[in-house]
């Protein structure tokens, strides 16, 4: 697959705070062929008051969607994920093997609080890794207290973590200052994945092309392949 792959997506019709209808998820679909991407792990939500669908509810919506997307004739995969906000009960989940893990691997995306503390998300990653998974930490730019210390981003990586950032942030949609950091973050080879956290067919779309050109004009192309669709492949 020489597409982009995009691991993060809240695709699934109905789910969570995403996409609303199953027309508004194969518009969202055919705007991701458009962008480049060919594969989407479609990543609902586990959070109270944005949803927590259960297993079942994701993979008959995924089913859904992918017989949609093949009768309407767009070459895109989907594969199955969730988005856990962390707290007790998802690690229950996941030491129950209970969980939802991204695609066919053993990674797991994981959202915390913007003011989260440090202490606080390397103790789920140490957590994690003890039920057995390895997190992928959802749009890792968000976090204030983590990236004003690059030293602790980079000790959450050797911890067995990934950093997923945002395709938007990269390009300064959510800020020049959250830009500065995200750059950082690439030249010091802390990014793991971009994803395009896409919620809907409109701003937030499955927008991807853009971010794509500009990262393999300022940075090597094989870091580039690694963070749109080479560590992903594996996770397929």
């Amino acid at each position: 697959m020489r597409g982009y792959i995009d691991i993060h997506s809240h695709i699934l019709p109905g789910l969570d705070d995403g996409s609303v209808s199953m027309d508004q998820s194969l518009n969202m679909m055919r705007i991701a062929y458009e962008q480049g991407i060919r594969a989407i792990i479609a990543t609902p939500h586990n959070m109270p008051g944005k949803g927590c669908p259960a297993r079942e509810e994701i993979q008959e919506a995924l089913l859904r969607l992918r017989a949609a997307a093949e009768e309407n004739r767009i070459p895109v995969e989907l594969f199955r994920g969730t988005e856990y906000y962390y707290r007790e009960e998802v690690l229950q989940l996941l030491e129950k093997g209970n969980g939802m893990p991204l695609g066919n691997s053993d990674r797991v995306l994981v959202e915390f609080g913007i003011l989260e503390e440090k202490r606080y998300i390397q103790n789920a990653v140490k957590a994690i890794r003890g039920a057995g998974y390895y997190p992928v930490i959802a749009h890792v730019e968000r976090y204030e207290r983590l990236m004003e210390d690059l030293e602790t981003l980079s000790g959450i990586r050797k911890m067995g973590a990934c950093l997923q950032v945002n395709a938007a942030s990269v390009l300064g949609g959510n800020g020049r200052r959250t830009r500065e950091k995200v750059k950082r973050m690439l030249r010091m080879g802390l990014v793991d994945v971009i994803g395009t956290d896409a919620h809907s067919d409109r701003k937030r779309g499955p927008y991807l092309k853009e971010c794509a050109e500009y990262l393999y004009k300022k940075y090597p192309a094989e870091y580039v392949d690694s963070l749109l669709y080479g560590r992903a492949k594996q996770w397929l």
